[in-house]
């Protein structure tokens, strides 16, 4: 049973003394009070400067033991670093890319909280101070406040290893429960207008460069699965490009973002072009490359992009927002949402509506003029089914007020 005890002072070896306890050999050194306690049949202490909190710090021990929700001595000093890299390392299978994240995550968490045990972790201090992360690029003198979805990134690593130390029984409740993480704010993207397009297409410097918007544009697959193109991936008979890989910023090829793979279809002048891309080259040739004949690079196509927008006259465009124009285009063509989660290569279809969900929109303007033209139709139909049967009807009357020749 947890009890206080004086480390102060002893018991007085004079039993004809009044005083109980007199001075011991640490009178005035360290604390005073000392809590006890038991663990796995061990003896446990921790000291306290006053007998008040001492004697607080044996009521949790007892309620957290009578409860089985006490964190032993030996988990109590297991830190956020500890459990990063065994749960870092079960990662290893999934996208590069999404590891690298978890890793651009961790950059900021561990300087603040990696030295921290996981059990005096506090919700709402963690939350407050991801609300205020900052973030400097080399180039840049001045500091910016992170962006909403890195933050919830850094938010999303904390929850994920607070959730492995309650699995290890390390802490009973997660002080950062999922509803406290940062949500990350929709992109203002809008969709390109054919004009726009047109001119970026002219303003391409490269046949390559140009073939790669159109691939964009027109297949709404990512950037990094595009540069993952092989020639093999081209099925010229079915009009197919199939989906296996991604590509990472460096041109390193991996697994896509979802792991799965997946046919997208080609046609028109972008099928013919893809056809003559594939001469003379081998089946696992890169596909879509650059003027060189090297699998574009996050930074070298970076530049070709700002170029292109800058002589295009377009602003606050990204490459993400050819996809967005691309899927606005295909629902213009009657594509529903099932088609559009498989050419995107959504796990679900509430992905797909989430992120493009606002671009059916459009499509309500035309329900009432289509209600409109029902109820019309539908009028004209029972107008003529009751001129119909008022025929019938005078047929019948008039076979009757004919006479009997006979």
């Amino acid at each position: 049973m947890a009890h206080v005890r004086d480390d102060w002072t002893k018991p007085n070896p004079d039993k004809t003394s009044r005083k109980t306890r007199v001075r011991s050999a640490r009178w005035g050194k360290g604390n005073r009070w000392r809590a006890v306690w038991e663990e796995h049949g061990r003896k446990v202490s921790k000291t306290f400067p006053t007998q008040d909190a001492a004697e607080a710090w044996c009521a949790k021990v007892t309620v957290g033991q009578e409860q089985g929700t006490w964190i032993t001595k030996d988990k109590r000093d297991i830190t956020l670093e500890d459990l990063w890299d065994p749960w870092i390392k079960s990662k290893e299978g999934r996208a590069k890319s999404t590891v690298a994240s978890y890793k651009s995550a961790w950059a900021h968490v561990a300087p603040v909280f990696g030295q921290t045990p996981v059990c005096e972790l506090d919700g709402p201090t963690i939350t407050t101070w991801i609300d205020s992360l900052q973030s400097r690029r080399p180039h840049q003198k001045e500091t910016k406040p992170l962006g909403s979805g890195q933050k919830r990134k850094v938010g999303i690593v904390i929850n994920a290893l607070c959730k492995l130390a309650v699995k290890q029984k390390i802490i009973y409740e997660n002080p950062l429960e999922s509803g406290d993480l940062v949500r990350q704010e929709k992109g203002k993207r809008r969709a390109l207008r054919v004009a726009e397009v047109d001119r970026l297409l002219e303003v391409a410097p490269t046949p390559q460069a140009e073939l790669f918007v159109r691939v964009l544009l027109l297949t709404l697959v990512r950037p990094g699965e595009a540069k993952g193109f092989h020639v093999e991936d081209f099925d010229l008979r079915r009009r197919r490009l199939q989906v296996q890989r991604s590509v990472d910023q460096l041109g390193h090829e991996g697994d896509t973002k979802n792991h799965l793979c997946r046919d997208v279809p080609v046609g028109g002048d972008l099928l013919l072009d893809l056809e003559d891309e594939c001469v003379g080259k081998a089946p696992t040739d890169p596909l879509l490359t650059d003027e060189h004949g090297n699998v574009w690079t996050t930074a070298r196509w970076r530049r070709i992009w700002a170029k292109m927008c800058k002589d295009a006259g377009l602003e606050g465009v990204d490459t993400y927002t050819l996809k967005h124009t691309g899927v606005s285009m295909a629902i213009a063509a009657g594509a529903d949402v099932y088609a559009i989660q498989r050419m995107c290569g959504h796990a679900d279809a509430s992905t797909t509506l989430n992120i493009y969900g606002h671009l059916w929109d459009e499509g309500l303007d035309a329900i009432p003029n289509a209600m409109d033209a029902y109820l019309a139709a539908e009028r004209q139909r029972d107008a003529a089914r009751a001129q119909r049967r008022a025929e019938r009807t005078a047929r019948r009357d008039g076979l009757r007020a004919v006479p009997d020749a006979g």
